[in-house]
C-alpha cells in the first residue's frame, strides 16, 4: 500500500530528532521530537505507549489510571494530571531537557507498532506505540510536523479520512 511507504519514511525521518517531551492531554499520549533545524515532529497516541530502559518499564499509558498518591481518588487524579503516569512523563521530560537524547533508529511494524530508539552517551530509551484496536477508522496515532496543518500521517489510513 502506497500510504504506509510514505509512512513509514515519515517514521523512519525521526532518525537523529532530539527527543524533547512526553506528556499527555486527557488521554492522548503527545511526544515531542526536535530536530537541529525546522518544526517540532509530534505523535499524538490515543493507543498503549510505553517508554523503556532495558527491561524497565519506565512510563506507561496505563499509568494514567493510577494516583500518584496511594488511596487518592483515580478520576481527580486524572482530571489534576496527578497520577503515575503525569509524575513518570514530567520526570523523564526533565531528564530529556537536561541530557541530549537523539533518535537512533524508528520503524513502523506490523499492525502500526511504532517503536522509537532514543540514546545519549550513557543511556538509551526505548518508546513504542502499539495499536489495539481492529476498526479501520478508529485512530490509534497520528505523526506531524507542530504547524504544518497538511500532512498528518495516521494510523490506521482510514481513520485520516472524512
Amino acid at each position: 500500500m502506497w500510504w504506509m511507504t510514505s509512512m513509514a519514511q515519515a517514521v523512519q525521518a525521526l532518525a537523529g530528532m532530539r527527543l524533547a517531551v512526553i506528556r499527555r492531554i486527557v488521554n492522548l499520549v503527545i511526544v515531542v521530537f526536535r530536530p537541529d533545524e525546522g518544526a517540532d515532529h509530534t505523535i499524538h497516541a490515543q493507543c498503549s505507549f510505553r517508554v523503556l530502559h532495558g527491561d524497565v518499564i519506565l512510563l506507561g499509558s496505563r499509568d494514567m489510571h493510577w494516583p500518584q498518591v496511594h488511596g487518592a481518588d483515580r478520576d481527580e487524579a486524572f482530571e489534576n494530571l496527578a497520577t503515575k503516569y503525569d509524575s513518570q512523563a514530567e520526570y523523564l521530560t526533565s531528564t530529556l531537557a537536561e541530557r541530549d537524547f537523539r533518535v537512533s533508529a524508528a520503524g513502523l511494524g506490523p499492525g502500526g507498532l511504532v517503536t522509537v530508539e532514543a540514546a545519549d552517551e550513557t543511556d538509551s530509551l526505548r518508546l513504542e506505540f502499539v495499536p489495539e484496536t481492529s476498526g479501520p477508522k478508529v485512530e490509534s496515532w497520528r505523526l506531524f510536523a507542530l504547524g504544518d496543518s497538511d500532512e498528518h500521517h495516521v494510523y490506521p489510513e482510514a481513520a485520516g479520512r472524512d
